[in-house]
């Protein structure tokens, strides 16, 4: 990979996610690793799929439903990018971030577009209601109680139950199937489900870190 993309990239991207909390660094580190991986898997570029996942959410605090495009439009926008890709590959690189968004239901453009698709998922339940729980309370303030806030999420992450019965994957990667199989098994467990959302829950309240969601984070 090139040392000098990841270089301006660690300098000038990253420290946008400082006021992110459900899709600050833990998230994007997370998707990355997932990128990368599947770059492997698919004899993708390394240096584009770094650079899609180091973008993908930057949006959100222009415009939360929207916040795939304005992602692409700061990818496009970034002139130093041009210094590392052809003007062909940042415009599959926008293509795959404005198509990453989990409740998509059109297939992606590109193979790097499924790649980021398929690694922005939270088969981690206990990363997931650390994430779904933030953006719920950022987004919903006129919820006051956990029980709500716990329903809005569990009917949201349903609605990404494909008509097979199952989370949706473009690429259908054997690493995600088997990660997808025990999320579902503790997800769909309702009950299971809510006893680790309102674990983070309490964490939160209690912490400090509930009202800084509210007040201090920026992303949607």
């Amino acid at each position: 990979m090139n040392q000098e993309l990841i270089n301006y990239i660690e300098t000038n991207i990253f420290p946008r996610y400082e006021k992110y909390y459900s899709h600050g660094m833990i998230h994007i580190s997370n998707v990355m690793k997932n990128v990368l991986t599947l770059a492997k898997e698919y004899n993708l570029d390394e240096n584009m799929c770094y650079t899609i996942a180091a973008y993908h959410d930057l949006g959100l605090n222009v415009d939360r439903e929207n916040h795939e495009k304005e992602s692409g439009k700061i990818l496009i926008s970034d002139e130093k990018l041009r210094q590392f890709f052809t003007d062909e590959q940042l415009n599959i690189m926008k293509e795959a971030i404005e198509d990453h968004r989990g409740s998509r239901k059109e297939e992606p453009r590109n193979i790097y577009g499924k790649v980021l698709s398929d690694s922005d998922r939270d088969f981690d339940i206990k990363l997931l209601a650390k994430r779904q729980l933030a953006t719920s309370i950022k987004n919903y303030p006129e919820i006051s109680t956990f029980d709500e806030h716990f329903e809005n999420c569990y009917k949201y992450i349903l609605n990404r139950i494909n008509k097979y019965g199952h989370f949706n994957l473009w690429t259908n990667n054997s690493i995600f199937i088997k990660q997808r199989e025990n999320f579902e098994k503790d997800f769909l467990n309702k009950e299971y489900a809510k006893s680790v959302y309102k674990k983070e829950y309490d964490k939160i309240s209690t912490d400090g870190t509930l009202d800084k969601i509210k007040n201090y984070y920026e992303d949607y």
